[in-house]
């Protein structure tokens, strides 16, 4: 199993950048009520010049919304189930992994009597538990010193953070119990290399590779919707 971190990246289900006033309510109502319905995170982006400009569409007032029950797919559900079933009844050590999913289907209490009643270890995605129960992840956490996209829509030095040395970190939650392996990269030959002894050498431990990019290593989208967020944010404010 592979698991990829990004010291700053936190995965959305829907952006709103709010350029101006006219598509405003829309935008909004659409990320509030997204995250609302599906129980994750939202982006939503509002131009500097706008929020002091007053606009007919805005109410003081309260406005009523309503959520539509989630209906089950009982076929689905039941055909997953006996899916999910075999897979692990054909396991010679089974671990089931608890993801942040369970939350948004407020499946917590199930999973754990699940966990319970057929007798497998139950992680908490935490590298201790991970240790503890022997697994044998390879584990790579990008760091690129920073949050580029910030630095791209507007630089300075609130932009610059304390980084941590995160794979001394694990070092410390290893501890010298369990099979834990960690290595820092900093080229391509080296992140081959590593790649290598964690599935080589090192199979048998949990594998944790730390892999060094430059600050400023980001893909040209990017550079191009920074700048267009940059310029809407620096424009003055359009009277209405």
């Amino acid at each position: 199993m592979l698991l990829f971190i990004n010291s700053c990246l936190c995965y959305l289900l829907w952006q709103a950048v709010v350029n101006n006033l006219d598509d405003a309510h829309e935008q909004i109502d659409t990320a509030i009520s997204t995250a609302l319905k599906e129980s994750r995170p939202v982006y939503i982006s509002i131009s500097c010049n706008l929020p002091a400009i007053p606009h007919p569409t805005f109410s003081r007032e309260p406005i009523k919304f309503c959520i539509s029950p989630r209906m089950t797919n009982k076929m689905g559900l039941e055909a997953a189930v006996e899916a999910a079933a075999a897979f692990l009844n054909k396991a010679v050590k089974p671990v089931v992994v608890g993801g942040p999913k369970l939350r948004v289907a407020k499946a917590h209490e199930a999973f754990v009597e699940f966990a319970d009643a057929s007798g497998y270890a139950v992680t908490a995605q935490d590298v201790s538990t991970m240790i503890r129960c022997n697994q044998k992840s390879i584990i790579f956490l990008i760091n690129n010193g920073g949050y580029t996209i910030e630095v791209e829509i507007h630089d300075g030095p609130y932009n610059v953070i304390k980084n941590w040395n995160y794979t001394g970190l694990v070092d410390a939650i290893h501890n010298g119990e369990g099979k834990c392996w960690t290595t820092k990269v900093h080229t391509e030959e080296e992140l081959m290399e590593a790649i290598a002894t964690a599935t080589g050498e090192k199979k048998d431990c949990l594998c944790f590779i730390e892999v060094f990019v430059h600050k400023d290593d980001t893909s040209k989208e990017l550079l191009e919707w920074g700048s267009r967020v940059s310029s809407a944010n620096s424009r003055l404010p359009n009277p209405q």
